[in-house]
């Protein structure tokens, strides 16, 4: 178990460096019939930020933030089954339509309304890895995670705004692993009939 938190540094959109969680060199061995499970557990962080801006009589504007984190588990430099697993993903979209009037004989309406939304969650999940049929020898282990992040405004791309949101100093897309454990064990006689 490691007490380490790790952040998944996106700068831009896209996704994150891959991440070596665990890098256990002789993690196991197993029989000459045998499997190894592994179980990874760890919290994933998500923050979520996005401002979608409307001008009056400008029609529809719309903006949205993405957050996820993948991780896997190598055997051997072989993924277990059933491969990259999608530990948390978060989409948040907004949008703003403006559209003011005014009955009086010359006024006019101007101006924009802009809306921002922050979300900053925090939650634990597991999940079970397998490889089987695997020779008798020691096994390495290597357990890896990437993050990924992509904002847009009216469907394009952007750099994911950042700020500050009711005192929250973080206000911005982002992913952090926290308290990540692994259990790993020999699956004996498997697949013996």
């Amino acid at each position: 178990s490691a007490s380490n938190v790790y952040l998944a540094p996106v700068t831009q959109s896209g996704n994150s460096p891959e991440l070596t969680l665990y890098d256990i060199p002789q993690a196991i061995k197993t029989s000459s019939t045998g499997g190894v499970s592994a179980i990874l557990s760890m919290e994933c962080a998500l923050w979520t930020y996005n401002i979608t801006t409307d001008l009056v009589g400008g029609g529809k504007s719309s903006s949205s933030s993405r957050a996820a984190l993948k991780a896997w588990v190598e055997i051997d430099g072989q993924q277990m089954e059933p491969g990259q697993v999608t530990y948390c993903d978060r989409l948040q979209a907004t949008e703003l339509e403006v559209d003011l009037g005014c009955s009086l004989t010359g006024c006019q309406v101007t101006g924009q309304i802009a809306l921002g939304l922050f979300q900053r969650t925090k939650n634990a999940n597991s999940f079970t890895y397998f490889k089987g049929g695997l020779p008798a020898i020691v096994h390495s282990i290597k357990v890896k995670a990437q993050g990924f992040i992509e904002c847009r405004n009216n469907g394009a791309p952007i750099t994911c705004p950042t700020g500050i949101v009711d005192g929250y100093a973080d206000g911005g897309t982002q992913i952090a692993i926290g308290a990540p454990s692994l259990l790993v064990e020999e699956q004996q006689n498997w697949g013996k009939s």
